[in-house]
């Protein structure tokens, strides 16, 4: 005999499988009742809604012949009532800027580069201190500066931003707008 014929002789046969469940109680030997067949469907309610039919009539006794008219009735204001009664302005959350800051307007930074540039040679200008960045739009950048020093942030800005020529636009109390050309800009052939 060959080896797999002794192997095979040697195997007990395998049990039937158990029914466990039937053993538990979760069996039956009755089927489960069918349910009953759902009643058939109403023809009025398989009809489409109309929407062409007649409106109905404009006045009914149920509905107001004017607009508000069961609101009670209140006497116009005298014009300096109505000066009185406003409420104050919604707080803004952006501060003017404090004793050595100044809003910097810089313009043009066309790239998202352009301005992360201009911004690192901002802080390596004598003087400048923390850059809060207000918004970029468009090729704008408006920072928060706050500087040090006797001289005014228009002269500092004036004295180099390395890398760039800056030009002063416009300047007030607390604003300081200027154009900026980088230096490569300057060097290439129009």
């Amino acid at each position: 005999m060959a080896k797999k014929d002794k192997d095979k002789k040697q195997q007990p046969e395998p049990e039937p499988p158990v029914d466990l469940a039937s053993r538990i109680g979760s069996r039956s030997d009755s089927p489960p009742p069918t349910p009953a067949p759902p009643p058939p469907p109403d023809p009025e309610r398989l009809r489409p809604a109309r929407h062409d039919a007649p409106l109905p009539p404009r006045r009914s006794e149920g509905r107001q012949t004017n607009v508000g008219a069961s609101e009670p009735y209140m006497p116009p204001r005298a014009a300096d009532q109505s000066v009185e009664e406003h409420t104050a302005a919604i707080p803004s959350p952006r501060l003017p800027p404090g004793p050595g800051e100044s809003d910097l307007v810089v313009t043009p930074l066309p790239t998202p580069d352009d301005w992360h540039r201009f911004e690192l040679a901002l802080r390596s200008v004598r003087g400048v201190g923390l850059l809060r960045t207000e918004y970029y739009r468009h090729g704008v950048l408006k920072v928060r500066v706050s500087f040090s020093g006797s001289e005014r942030l228009a002269q500092l800005l004036r004295g180099g931003v390395p890398g760039y020529r800056v030009r002063v636009i416009g300047e007030d109390r607390s604003t300081l707008q200027i154009l900026v050309a980088s230096e490569s800009e300057e060097r290439r052939p129009g």
